[in-house]
């Protein structure tokens, strides 16, 4: 034992060493790990210095910004104080070489962590100055392939859906009427779920200009159908003003025709106007949310 570098104190002496009263200032869980002792360690080295180790497993809170969710940025912090002891007893400093370690093998099912900032000192407001407080950053990147595979392409594919719609014949009504509420009705339930797992926070998100936007780009391809076979009606209506009883026949075929004219110009119209303007504000919001 005269060789080795530190001397190993076993758990049951632990008790009677003193230990830093640390505390995490923001959490909300936590507990200690007993299987099948006690988790701890204690070393004393021959310069006299003291090497203490605990195994601990808490949950901290995080005060996240859900603006540009589900493509945000989070930054977590962890924050460690002394509960006692003020700064003329005890000063917590991190390590300058490594003082925080990750395994590899840990991953997040909706985070990336992109890096990890020390400082000692913390800018929590609530913090006492008079005792000495250390806070860790982890800066996490949201992953956004769940949510391509779950929500935005469901959602492009139903607004694309909505746009059949246009090239259906204009006296196929209940078709294009079942074809638009079904988009529509589609499209709450999928914003429904989108949302459900979310805090109820007051702000708009991205996710809800996403929703919002395709529910109405659906809306208004029923909407279409609704005001092109309004105004094929009432040009035949208008047109019946002017009829004789010898021609009218002939009048009522020819208000037919340009009744269904004109209505299929707004569906063309509506072919290349919608995927323009739904591309357009596809290109808007990535660039607003994204980049």
């Amino acid at each position: 034992m005269l060789n080795d570098d530190y001397f190993e104190l076993d758990s049951k002496f632990m008790v009677k060493v003193w230990v830093p009263d640390l505390y995490f200032t923001n959490e909300k869980r936590a507990s200690f790990h007993d299987v099948t002792v006690p988790n701890k360690m204690l070393h004393l080295y021959k310069n006299g210095c003291i090497k203490y180790r605990l195994r601990v497993s808490l949950t901290a809170s995080c005060q996240m910004r859900l603006h540009k969710y589900p493509m945000d940025t989070q930054t977590c912090s962890l924050y460690i104080q002394s509960f006692a002891y003020t700064r003329k007893r005890i000063e917590f400093r991190w390590k300058s070489d490594g003082p925080v370690i990750t395994s590899s093998a840990v991953e997040l099912p909706q985070f990336t962590l992109v890096n990890i900032i020390t400082n000692n000192t913390c800018d929590k407001t609530n913090v006492d100055s008079d005792f000495t407080c250390i806070q860790v950053d982890f800066n996490l990147n949201r992953n956004i392939g769940f949510y391509m595979i779950q929500i935005y392409i469901p959602t492009i594919m139903i607004v694309l859906l909505s746009w059949v719609s246009f090239w259906l014949s204009i006296d196929a009504v209940p078709a294009r009427i079942s074809l638009g509420i079904l988009t529509v009705l589609t499209t709450t339930t999928q914003k429904g779920s989108a949302i459900s797992s979310l805090p109820r926070v007051s702000y708009v998100k991205a996710i809800d200009v996403w929703m919002a936007t395709c529910l109405a780009f659906v809306f208004a391809a029923l909407l279409e159908f609704a005001f092109v076979n309004v105004m094929q009606r009432r040009r035949q209506k208008f047109g019946s003003l002017n009829d004789s009883e010898i021609d009218s026949k002939m009048n009522s075929n020819r208000r037919l025709n340009n009744g269904k004219r004109a209505a299929k110009s707004v569906d063309n119209i509506s072919r290349v106007v919608f995927p323009i303007v739904f591309f357009a504000f596809c290109v808007i919001y990535t660039f607003v949310y994204m980049v």
